[in-house]
């Protein structure tokens, strides 16, 4: 696995972010000669759970993100994850995560994790698949006890401006990332 650079944004969607993992759009999964990286900059791809309802456009994405997560500059897998509010169904959110999860293990990439309402599926599916990369809740805002319980399965959390101070303090610097998204 290659070593995580230093950077100061975690998780952003800004295309022009500095010193930033940059989570790519949607069209670039859907057609990766869309890519267009620009040097110097770092990047997250992965299928938001947002975009489950489509599931033919999942199947072509999910077929698209080897090349992808093959680029040099693409340090990260995400955001992909669960959300009880917006996509498919969970079951099908749970099934093409799983399914990522296992092109970050082949490729050796730590996962950024899009998790809404859903932190007993994740907390169930990461003792159950038991993953050596690590994976980082992103724009956490839960209570203490949440994160402690995140941590202890050994979850890292990424705050972004709107988040539990608490939470913050409780999270070992090592395991605490910023992010402006």
């Amino acid at each position: 696995m290659m070593p995580m650079p230093d950077i100061t944004d975690f998780h952003t969607h800004n295309l022009e972010a500095d010193n930033a993992i940059i989570s790519v759009p949607e069209d670039w999964v859907r057609n990766p000669a869309h890519f267009s990286p620009r040097n110097g900059a770092w990047y997250a791809v992965g299928i938001h759970p947002w975009w489950t309802a489509d599931a033919e456009g999942c199947r072509h994405m999910l077929a698209n993100m080897p090349l992808l997560l093959q680029h040099p500059q693409v340090i990260m897998l995400g955001e992909c994850g669960l959300d009880a509010l917006r996509g498919a169904p969970l079951a099908e959110q749970e099934r093409l995560f799983v399914a990522q999860i296992a092109l970050a293990e082949s490729q050796q990439l730590p996962v950024t994790l899009h998790i809404v309402r859903t932190y007993d599926r994740l907390l169930r599916l990461h003792k159950q698949l038991r993953p050596t990369t690590q994976w980082t809740v992103h724009g956490f805002r839960g209570k203490p006890a949440l994160a402690h319980q995140l941590l202890d399965a050994g979850i890292d959390l990424s705050f972004g401006q709107l988040h539990n101070a608490a939470s913050w303090e409780v999270t070992p610097p090592q395991r605490r990332h910023t992010e402006s998204d």
